[in-house]
């Protein structure tokens, strides 16, 4: 007759633990859509804690959102994760108030442990717009309205049609920015920056550690002021300088001298094209 050892029982219930957990451990989602209607320039904030943020551009008076909710159950876990959903579908966290819509404001915040929402808009390309998640991406296409946003954790992309004054920021993640005309503040704590446009009004691009990289006309008309704890700075167009030469630190004019663009990363390179 077969006796097992400790070492074998010890393997054999680790095992069905494992089975377990796994088993325990899956998803109840569903999706939510909805469609608003207003005349003029609406004004849009979304957030989540969890998940990504995706708009594009649609029809000048129509706002289109399709909500994607997601909540994991597993050993730390409690509640219903079922009944999350179901109430989140029959009730999403969006509210209108004529051209203003709020999307993401939860009155209970316990009750969202460990959901998360990832949204798909479309808006008018005026929209103004501002956007926020805890952890995940925002990419925005399209938009010629002041936009901000940020991420707690993740990438942000910017693809914007003669866009109003930026404002991005992640805590850890790369930003990406294109059709920047107005004034542009970008920052992360961790990640690169790449921007293209035109420095119509003051630039500031900040990174803690990463590289930045700057598209520019050949006729952009800025001053320019950038530096780098270690890396290089290099500026394909010609650069009245100022004060002394420093390899870790630029300062000068670029075709007669206009609104000021900065850049600094704790550790990277700064190139303007």
């Amino acid at each position: 007759m077969f006796h097992p050892t400790r070492r074998t029982l010890f393997a054999t219930l680790a095992a069905a633990a494992l089975s377990i957990t796994a088993t325990s451990a899956f998803a109840a989602e569903d999706t939510f859509e909805k469609n608003f209607s207003f005349s003029g320039t609406p004004t849009i904030s979304v957030s989540t804690g969890s998940g990504y943020i995706h708009v594009s551009p649609g029809s000048d008076n129509q706002f289109h959102i399709v909500g994607h909710v997601r909540a994991n159950s597993g050993w730390l876990s409690s509640g219903n994760p079922d009944a999350a959903v179901k109430q989140i579908i029959a009730n999403p966290p969006i509210t209108q108030a004529g051209n203003i819509i709020t999307i993401g404001r939860m009155e209970s915040s316990s009750f969202f442990n460990n959901i998360s929402i990832s949204y798909d808009i479309s808006t008018p390309r005026s929209t103004l717009l501002t956007a926020h998640t805890g952890s995940g991406e925002v990419r925005i296409d399209g938009i010629s309205g002041a936009v901000t946003a940020d991420s707690g954790s993740g990438s942000v992309h910017l693809s914007l049609a003669n866009s109003g004054d930026v404002h991005t920021h992640t805590g850890s993640g790369s930003i990406h920015v294109e059709g920047a005309i107005g004034g542009l503040r970008a920052g992360t704590g961790s990640g690169s920056i790449e921007v293209a446009g035109n420095v119509g009004t003051d630039w500031n691009l900040t990174t803690g550690s990463g590289s930045i990289r700057i598209k520019l006309p050949d006729n952009a008309r800025f001053n320019f002021n950038a530096g780098t704890g270690s890396g290089s700075i290099h500026v394909s167009q010609p650069i009245v300088m100022q004060g002394s030469l420093n390899h870790h630190h630029v300062a000068g004019t670029v075709n007669g001298g206009g609104p000021t663009l900065r850049a600094s990363t704790g550790s990277g390179s700064i190139t303007v094209d």
